[in-house]
Parts: structure tokens; C-alpha cells; sequence
């Protein structure tokens, strides 16, 4: 099981060793590690400009994000769980372009989490 609590820079950077530098600032700015704040700064921008990308279904940086999501999705715990669905994938509801390729991207169990997010936003 992933614990919300276990969630930090090396989490981040142990999966996407390039982006060790921007979780480092992150982190320098806030001077701590905040998940929600940190993976939302560090994935939110990055995860739309890829899925705006021509390539996006053979793109293996978003493959690897989305396999991130999933495996928090499947094995985290209700944080870790909270942390995709607020933070990581309503992002992705804010338009039409990223919600229709993130929902070919998702696995089985982010999907059960972006289903909850019908309850409250409208499909953009």
C-alpha cells in the first residue's frame, strides 16, 4: 500500500529522475514537501501539454504519468487516492482537449476515481 505519508521528493523523483530539479525548487520555495501542492505544480502543466501533443498516445512520458496515477490510484491509501482525484485529475476536466485523451489514457482504477468526479463538475 501507498501511504499518503510516504509521498515525497523521492517518490517523485525515483519515477521521473528529470524532474528532479523542478521538485527540488518546489520544495525550496515551500520548504517542505506538501504533496498536493508539489505534485500539482510538478504534473498538472506538464500532463496537459503532453496530452495536447500530436504524439500523446506514444508518448512514453505521459504513459509513465498515467501509470503513476494508476498505481496510486490501485495500491495508495484514501490520501493517496484523494491526492489523483482533487488534485491530479480535475485538472484535466478544464478542457475538452485533455478530458477526452486522459479518459484514453487512464487506467482501470483512476477511472473508478474520474467517475467520481462527475458527481460534482460538469464534462467540459
Amino acid at each position: 500500500m501507498i501511504e499518503y505519508s510516504s509521498l515525497n521528493e523521492e517518490f517523485i523523483i525515483k519515477r521521473f529522475p528529470e524532474l528532479k530539479e523542478q521538485v527540488k525548487e518546489e520544495m525550496s520555495e515551500l520548504g517542505e514537501f506538501l504533496p498536493h501542492v508539489i505534485f500539482g505544480d510538478v504534473f498538472n502543466q506538464l500532463t496537459v501539454s503532453l496530452l495536447k501533443q500530436d504524439d500523446y498516445l506514444t508518448n512514453k512520458t505521459i504513459s509513465r504519468i498515467f501509470d503513476m496515477y494508476e498505481d496510486l490510484s490501485s495500491n495508495g491509501d484514501d490520501g493517496a487516492q484523494n491526492l489523483v482525484q482533487v488534485t491530479l485529475l480535475e485538472y484535466l476536466w478544464d478542457e475538452k482537449i485533455t478530458y477526452n485523451r486522459a479518459l484514453e489514457l487512464i487506467g482501470e482504477h483512476t477511472k473508478e476515481l474520474w467517475n467520481y468526479i462527475y458527481n460534482y463538475l460538469y464534462i467540459p
